[in-house]
């Protein structure tokens, strides 16, 4: 019986390895650089005490995480996949562990990880020397550490491998332990964010004292102006082109005189400003209109400021 031949895999060509190895390269940095990022807003939440600037605050950022799991959820994927492909083709000998182009994007890829190593640490170290707290340096330091190791050993060894471990155990493992961190990591990132719910009614409760604090600075500009009250936004809006107009409800702002220099103006918020240890009443409209949830109204007063006399605001 005639012995079956087994035709050899079509070699990968070098343009073809290049598109796969810088996507691995890429997608294996978005995925490192997330993972870090996430596990800083992790100190920073837990630890929150920090010095920017010499001043005492705290550094932990809603956005930040949000972005590091959209990252990690996007190109974690990709990274695994271009991880598959290129090992499959080394373990059929489609690509060889010699490929110029796997020599040289391996290369870079341990010179960036010393790279941001050093520099993450640079700047970590420098943190402490500006009076940082040693917990947070140690912290921050292990994360950027465990990190580059991990990325490093596993490529120097495969550099190092004349089989390019292709018949090792090691891919495998280190690619579940991957998955492994990378999951644990994102679970515990909904445990630190508010949902999209809640982010979205912060952002328009924000913008809803924005919009009263520069209806109250057009009303005091058109009070100077014409020596009266506006009988309503909607006489107002006529000579301050603006649109007293809630985004949410699309209904207009509640507005009346109460006498002949004060009035009220009114808003529905879906939040209390007193319950979000987010909102930063070092800006002002936040402080002139802290609010509790629901249907609120403001007793305000012209205020007294000859210069709107001379001067009209800006459009908005």
């Amino acid at each position: 019986m005639p012995e079956e031949r087994v035709n050899p895999p079509e070699a990968v060509s070098n343009p073809k390895a290049l598109f796969w190895y810088l996507t691995l390269f890429f997608s294996l940095d978005v995925v490192a650089v997330a993972l870090g990022g996430l596990w800083f807003q992790f100190v920073n939440k837990w630890f929150g005490l920090n010095i920017p600037s010499g001043a005492i605050g705290g550094l932990f950022s809603q956005e930040a995480v949000k972005m590091e799991i959209a990252s990690l959820l996007v190109a974690g994927p990709v990274f695994f996949l271009m991880s598959r492909l290129v090992r499959r083709a080394l373990h059929r000998g489609a690509l060889s562990p010699e490929n110029r182009v796997r020599m040289w994007i391996s290369y870079i890829i341990l010179f960036l990880v010393v790279a941001v190593g050093v520099g993450d640490l640079i700047k970590t170290l420098f943190a402490v020397l500006a009076g940082d707290f040693t917990v947070r340096f140690l912290l921050k330091a292990a994360a950027i550490l465990a990190i580059a190791a991990y990325i490093f050993i596993y490529y120097r060894l495969e550099l190092k491998a004349k089989d390019a471990l292709t018949g090792s155990k090691l891919p495998r493992t280190v690619v579940l332990v991957a998955i492994g961190v990378i999951a644990v990591s994102l679970i515990a990132s909904f445990f630190v964010i508010e949902s999209p719910r809640l982010t979205r009614e912060k952002a328009f409760d924000r913008t809803r004292v924005e919009d009263l604090a520069f209806i109250k600075s057009a009303v005091d500009s058109y009070y100077y102006e014409y020596g009266k009250l506006p009988a309503s936004l909607e006489e107002m809006r006529a000579t301050r082109w603006f649109n007293p107009i809630d985004n949410e409800s699309e209904k207009p702002y509640e507005y009346r005189a109460t006498g002949k220099d004060t009035y009220a103006l009114c808003a529905n918020f879906a939040l209390s400003s007193k319950d979000q240890g987010s909102v930063d009443y070092r800006y002002e409209p936040y402080q002139e209109f802290v609010h509790d949830a629901g249907h609120v109204c403001f007793d305000r007063m012209v205020s007294n400021r000859p210069e709107l006399q001379t001067k009209d605001l800006p459009l908005k």
